[in-house]
C-alpha cells in the first residue's frame, strides 16, 4: 500500500516539475531574444542621435557662415564711400555753411548737485555766458 501512495505522488509531483522547468526554459528564451533585440535597438538609437546631432553640428556651422558673410556685406553697404557716391547720383550735396542751423537742445531739468560736480558746472556757465536755469 506505501507503494501505491508513493507512485501517486511522484505521478502528482511529476508535472509540477515539468510545468517549472518548462517556464524557466521559456524565460531563458525570452530572455535570449529579447535581450540582443534590446541592444541592437540601444545601438540604434545612439546612431539616430548621432546623425541628428551632427546635422544640427553642419547647420550650426552653415548659418555662422552666413551671419559672416552677412556682417561683411553689411560693413560693405554702409561704408562711407558708398553712401556718398549714391547721394552724389542722386544728386545730393553736402550743404553750403550758409544753409547749417545749429539748434540748442535744452536738457530736461536735473536735480541740482551741490558737491563739486554743481561747482564745476556753475563754473562753466559763468565762463560760458549761459545761464542753467
Amino acid at each position: 500500500m506505501t507503494k501505491k501512495k508513493l507512485g501517486r505522488e511522484e505521478k502528482n509531483g511529476q508535472p509540477v516539475v515539468r510545468l517549472r522547468s518548462m517556464l524557466i526554459g521559456l524565460c531563458v528564451l525570452v530572455g535570449s531574444i529579447a535581450l540582443p533585440l534590446v541592444l541592437v535597438w540601444k545601438q540604434s538609437y545612439v546612431n539616430q542621435v548621432s546623425i541628428r546631432l551632427e546635422y544640427k553640428a553642419d547647420t550650426l556651422a552653415s548659418l555662422r557662415r552666413e551671419i559672416t558673410s552677412l556682417e561683411l556685406e553689411r560693413g560693405r553697404l554702409s561704408s562711407p564711400a558708398r553712401i556718398e557716391r549714391l547721394a552724389r547720383a542722386r544728386g545730393l550735396e553736402y550743404p553750403v555753411s550758409g544753409q547749417l542751423e545749429v539748434l540748442e537742445v535744452k536738457m530736461p531739468r536735473q536735480k541740482k548737485n551741490r558737491w563739486i560736480g554743481g561747482f564745476f558746472t556753475f563754473v562753466k556757465q559763468t565762463f560760458s555766458g549761459k545761464s542753467g536755469r
